[in-house]
């Protein structure tokens, strides 16, 4: 028979301390002692009698039967104001076409009235000179306006 040779084991979690430092103290846990364990008494529900129980599932029904009709009419509110909404829609998309009707039929007068300017070199080149035929045009008719001052003077 070997005899059993004896070794030296630590803990795992504990360290040893390290020369020259000084141990850490380490708070003592409290414990504190167990609570009795309450158990819960038993509840019973009281006894209702048959009649009780009939006449709560009568108001019961009588509940249901007025959320239902509750429900039904709140369903036709509903119906009733998407189709008003639907109605006044049109009624929007029809106006706002007939004022961009309007505003189209105004642009051009305004237009007409008010010349836009363009500037820059592009704009020089689109026609802002007056073209011999035209100048010529204008020229022949201021003749004629002094001519005709002329003549009635």
């Amino acid at each position: 028979m070997a005899k059993a040779t004896q070794k030296k084991t630590t803990k795992p979690g504990t360290k040893a301390a390290k020369p020259g430092r000084p141990a850490a103290a380490k708070p003592a846990k409290v414990v504190k002692p167990a609570a009795p364990v309450k158990k819960p008494a038993a509840v019973r529900a009281p006894v209702i009698s048959k009649d009780e129980l009939r006449a709560q599932l009568e108001k019961a029904q009588n509940t249901v039967a007025t959320l239902r009709a509750k429900s039904r009419e709140a369903v036709r509110a509903a119906k009733a104001a998407a189709a008003h909404i639907a109605e006044l829609e049109t009624q929007v998309a029809q106006l706002e076409k007939k004022i961009a009707a309007e505003t189209k039929a105004a642009k051009p007068e305004s237009a007409e009235t008010k010349p836009t300017k363009q500037r820059g070199r592009k704009a020089a080149d689109k026609g802002d000179t007056v073209l011999p035929s035209e100048s010529e045009e204008l020229t022949l008719a201021l003749v004629e306006d002094k001519s005709d001052n002329a003549v009635e003077d």
